[in-house]
């Protein structure tokens, strides 16, 4: 599970976006293929993750920060 922002934060969107930053980081990573950190043609859900929390930090210059469970390297299951 991954949250877009912690409980102390808001959650920002922006019409640069066309979404909420968390929203446009996670299509970005995906239909563009970015979030495959390791090359190997599969997005699995803690390259999401990492790629997910990066952008979103990046984008917004640590005004948001997404938030996750532990991972779980059992459930580190393919995306896409």
């Amino acid at each position: 599970m991954i949250s877009s922002a912690s409980g102390a934060e808001f959650a920002l969107e922006s019409a640069q976006w066309q979404n909420g930053v968390f929203t446009f980081s996670v299509l970005q990573g995906l239909m563009s293929g970015s979030a495959d950190l390791d090359r190997d043609g599969t997005i699995r859900v803690s390259e999401l993750r990492e790629y997910v929390v990066g952008e979103v930090h990046r984008l917004t210059r640590g005004a948001q920060t997404p938030t996750s469970r532990r991972e779980n390297l059992e459930f580190d299951f393919p995306v896409l």
